[in-house]
C-alpha cells in the first residue's frame, strides 16, 4: 500500500488540548489569521468544506504530485488567436477589478464623508462623489444620517490573572486621569487667579488714568482722542492758544501717556522748563527796575495740571518774545536792537531825568533768580510794561479770530502779506506819546500859572488821549458787536494816539475871548513816524499878526518856543496895545510896544519901549528909557503886582 492510500481514510481533527492549555485570546486570533492567509476568507472555511476537501483527497502531497505530472507533460505552444483571446480575457478581468476597486473606493469615500458630516464644521459637499451628490444629497439625504460607535464584542469570560491585570490597569488609568484633572484644575485655578490679579491691576490703572483725565477736563483743558497708539496713549491735551502762530500752534498739543500704575507721564513738551518774559529798565548802565517773576501759588489738584498750565504760559511768553524779535527789524530807526537774545529799546526821558533810559526785554527760565545789586525803584513800571505786552498779544489772538469770522476779502492774484502784530510798536508809541504830552502839558500848566500870576485869566484844558475821554460813548456806539468790551478797549491802543490842549489867550477888558488849540498825534509808522504837533491859532490873531492859522511841529522844543513867541506877541500887540489905544504903537513882529506917557508940565510926552518876553514859563517885562532900564518878571508864585499895573506904573 502506498503512502497516499494509507492516508486515505485519515480524518483531520484538532489535537486534544488540556483544560489548562486552552488557547488564550491572542493565540486564537493568531491561528485565525494563519487560516485566513492559507485558505482565503473565513466565510469559505466551514466544517463541510474541509470534509469535502478531505474526501476528494486534496492534500499537499496530491497537489504536489499533480503539479509534477503537469510539469512533465509536454504542452503545445499556443497559437496567435489563443494569445489574443487570453490577453483580451486578462484585460476584461483587469477592467472588472479596476471598476470594482473604483466602486469600493467611492463607496468608502462617501461613507467616511457621511460619517464626518455629523460635525457641522466638516460638512463639505465637495468631499462626496459625484454619483452620491446627484443621487443622495440632491434628493434630500441629510448630512450626518449615519454614525459610527464603538461596541464591546467580548463575549467570553476573562481569566482571573488577566482580569486582575486589567483592573489594575484601569485603576492606574483612573488614578492618572484623576491626577491629570486635579493638575489641570490647579493650573486653571492659578491662571484664573493670575487673570483676576491682572484684571484688578488693569482696573486700578484705568481708574487712576481716567480720574486724572476727568480732573484735567474739569479744569477747562480740551481733551482730544488719538487714533494712533490707542492702547498706551488714548488721549491728548490741547493747551496751546488756538489763534497762535503756526509754529507755536503745533507745539500746543501733548499726548497724555499712561504709566504702568495708571498715572499720566509728562510729555517732553510739558517737562521742559517753563519760560517767562523779563522786562528790565536801565538808566546810566544800571538796572533800576525789573519785572518780578510770578509767584507760584499752591495749586489744588494734580501735578500734571500745573505742568500743563505752566507749559501754556511758557508757550505764550515764547511766542510774545518771538513776535517782538521779528518786529525789531522794522524799528531800527527808533533805537530798537536785538543783540545776544536781548531786545533793547530807547525810552524817551523825562524833564527830571538827565541820563538816557533803556528797556531790556528777554525770555528766561521761570525759576531763574534775580541778580543781586539791582535797583527796584521802577519795578512797578517794568511789571506794567510786561503785562501790557501780554495783553496786546492776547488781543491780537482775539482779532485773528474776529477777522476769520468776517466775510473774506475778494480773491486777488496778489498774496496777502502776514504782518507781525504791533507789540513793540504800540508800546513805543504809547511811551513816546505820554512823554511828549506830559512834557507839553507841564509847560502849558507853567505858562498858565505864570499868566495867572500876571493878572490874566488863562484857563487850560488838557486831554492826554481823546479816545479815553470818549471811551464810554465809543463802546456804546461801536459796530463791532462780536468783540468784547476788553478787545474794543485794547483795539484803541493799536491806533494812533491823539492828545489835545486848549489854552485861553490873555485878553483885555471887553475884548472877545480867544483860544489856541494844540493837537498831539503819535504813531510809529507812516505818515508821521513819531509825534506831530498841530497848533491852531484864532483867525483874528493870525490875521493881526500876519501868521498862518495852522502850524505843524515835530518836537516839543519847537512848539514851546513858538508858543512863547506867540504869547509874547499877543500880550504886546493885542493886550497892551488895546489897553492904551492911541498911545501905543507896535513894531513889526517883535514883542515890543511903544507907549507914550501922559503930557508933562512943558507939554512934551515921553515914549517908553516895553518889550514882553516869555521863556521857560517865566514872563518878563523890560522897560527901555533913554537913561535907564527896568525889568519886572512873573514866575507863577503868587506875585502881588499884575502886568497891567506894572505897565501903568511905568507909563502913567
Amino acid at each position: 500500500m502506498s503512502g497516499l492510500e494509507s492516508l486515505k481514510d485519515v480524518a483531520l481533527r484538532p489535537w486534544p488540548a488540556n483544560k489548562t492549555d486552552e488557547l488564550s485570546r491572542d493565540a486564537l486570533l493568531q491561528q485565525i489569521e494563519q487560516l485566513t492567509s492559507e485558505r482565503g476568507h473565513l466565510r469559505d472555511i466551514t466544517e463541510q468544506s474541509l470534509q469535502a476537501n478531505i474526501d476528494a483527497g486534496k492534500d499537499v502531497f496530491n497537489d504536489a504530485k499533480e503539479g509534477s505530472e503537469d510539469d512533465d507533460e509536454e504542452k503545445e505552444a499556443p497559437s496567435m488567436k489563443e494569445r489574443k483571446d487570453e490577453i483580451l480575457k486578462m484585460q476584461r478581468e483587469m477592467a472588472s477589478h479596476l471598476d470594482w476597486a473604483r466602486f469600493a473606493a467611492t463607496n468608502a469615500l462617501d461613507l467616511i464623508s457621511l460619517v464626518l458630516s455629523a460635525d457641522p464644521n466638516k460638512r463639505a459637499p465637495t468631499s462626496f462623489s459625484h454619483t452620491f451628490r446627484e443621487a443622495g444629497l440632491n434628493q434630500g439625504l441629510p448630512f450626518g444620517s449615519m454614525g459610527v460607535a464603538r461596541e464591546n464584542h467580548e463575549h467570553h469570560e476573562l481569566k482571573s490573572e488577566e482580569r486582575q491585570r486589567k483592573e489594575e490597569q484601569q485603576k492606574r488609568r483612573d488614578l492618572v486621569s484623576k491626577a491629570a484633572r486635579m493638575e489641570a484644575l490647579d493650573t486653571a485655578t492659578d491662571e484664573i487667579l493670575k487673570a483676576a490679579r491682572n484684571l484688578e491691576k488693569e482696573v486700578r490703572r484705568e481708574t487712576k488714568y481716567w480720574q486724572e483725565i476727568v480732573s484735567i477736563s474739569d479744569k477747562g483743558w480740551p481733551i482730544q482722542r488719538l487714533r494712533q497708539n490707542v492702547r498706551h496713549v488714548p488721549f491728548g491735551v490741547k493747551y496751546g492758544l488756538p489763534e497762535a502762530s503756526d509754529h507755536f500752534k503745533a507745539r500746543g498739543f501733548a499726548p497724555l501717556r499712561m504709566d504702568r500704575d495708571g498715572s499720566i507721564i509728562l510729555d517732553p513738551y510739558l517737562a521742559l522748563k517753563p519760560k517767562t518774559l523779563r522786562v528790565k529798565i536801565s538808566e546810566g548802565g544800571k538796572i533800576i527796575g525789573s519785572s518780578q517773576l510770578p509767584v507760584e501759588s499752591v495749586v489744588e489738584g494734580l501735578a500734571v495740571e500745573k505742568s500743563i498750565r505752566l507749559a501754556r504760559d511758557s508757550l505764550l511768553e515764547e511766542e510774545l518774545y518771538h513776535e517782538m524779535s521779528l518786529e525789531t527789524r522794522q524799528l531800527l530807526p527808533y533805537g530798537v536792537r536785538l543783540r545776544d537774545s536781548v531786545i533793547s529799546a530807547d525810552v524817551p526821558g523825562t524833564e527830571t531825568s538827565v541820563t538816557a533810559r533803556q528797556l531790556l526785554i528777554d525770555c528766561i527760565p521761570r525759576d531763574d533768580k534775580i541778580p543781586d545789586g539791582q535797583g527796584h525803584t521802577y519795578d512797578w513800571l517794568a511789571h506794567s510794561i510786561a503785562e501790557a505786552l501780554r495783553l496786546l498779544l492776547t488781543h491780537e489772538h482775539s482779532m485773528r479770530l474776529y477777522r476769520r469770522t468776517q466775510l473774506p476779502s475778494p480773491l486777488t492774484a496778489r498774496k496777502q502779506e502776514k504782518k507781525s502784530p504791533p507789540l513793540l510798536r504800540t508800546l513805543l508809541a504809547m511811551l513816546h506819546h505820554l512823554q511828549r504830552v506830559d512834557s507839553l502839558f507841564i509847560y502849558l500848566n507853567t505858562v498858565s500859572s505864570t499868566l495867572r500870576s500876571a493878572g490874566f485869566e488863562t484857563p487850560l484844558e488838557t486831554s492826554r488821549e481823546e479816545s479815553w475821554t470818549k471811551l464810554r460813548d465809543t463802546l456804546g456806539k461801536s459796530t463791532k458787536k462780536d468783540l468784547s468790551a476788553t478787545d474794543q478797549l485794547l483795539d484803541i491802543f493799536t491806533k494812533p494816539f491823539t492828545g489835545k490842549a486848549t489854552l485861553t489867550l490873555p485878553s483885555s477888558q471887553g475884548s472877545q475871548i480867544e483860544q489856541l488849540t494844540i493837537a498831539i498825534r503819535t504813531v510809529i509808522g507812516a505818515p508821521t513816524f513819531g509825534t506831530e504837533y498841530k497848533l491852531a491859532l484864532p483867525s483874528s490873531l493870525a490875521t493881526d499878526l500876519g501868521l498862518s492859522t495852522e502850524n505843524k511841529f515835530q518836537s516839543t522844543t519847537d512848539v514851546t518856543s513858538y508858543l512863547d513867541w506867540i504869547l509874547s506877541l499877543h500880550v504886546a500887540h493885542r493886550v497892551l496895545k488895546n489897553e492904551y489905544a492911541n498911545r501905543a504903537a507896535a513894531k513889526g513882529n517883535e514883542a515890543r510896544v511903544t507907549i507914550a506917557s501922559k503930557g508933562s508940565k512943558n507939554g512934551v510926552s515921553v515914549k517908553r519901549d516895553i518889550s514882553v518876553e516869555l521863556r521857560g514859563g517865566l514872563l518878563a517885562l523890560h522897560l527901555s528909557q533913554e537913561s535907564s532900564q527896568e525889568t519886572h518878571s512873573w514866575s507863577g508864585k503868587g506875585e502881588d503886582v499884575s502886568l497891567k499895573e506894572q505897565v501903568k506904573s511905568w507909563v502913567g
